[in-house]
């Protein structure tokens, strides 16, 4: 019974206050090796960078294109819209 409460106080003794900063000297070392590679960003968001003087329809930086411009409405007719009364609460 003893050493079943010896082993249990040791064990949780571990996780409480080993297993945190073996966890975070293992993750640093990963992120390291990882940026060291170059690889930490691309996986990260699984997608190459972009060029940087072009977008994804390969026009130069810079470059306006419209596809289409929509009708404006006649504002001749257009009376300030509808007012509404409305009762300040305090």
């Amino acid at each position: 019974m003893i050493k079943f409460i010896i082993i249990t106080i040791l064990v949780i003794l571990f996780i409480r206050l080993v297993a945190p900063v073996l966890f975070r000297i293992l993750l640093g070392m990963f992120i390291k090796k990882s940026m060291r590679n170059g690889t930490f960003f691309t996986n990260m968001h699984q997608q190459q960078r972009p060029q940087p003087n072009s977008n994804s329809n390969g026009r130069a930086k810079g470059d306006i294109k419209i596809d289409y411009i929509p009708n404006q409405p006649d504002r001749r007719d257009f009376n300030g819209g509808e007012y509404v009364d409305y009762e300040e609460v305090k």
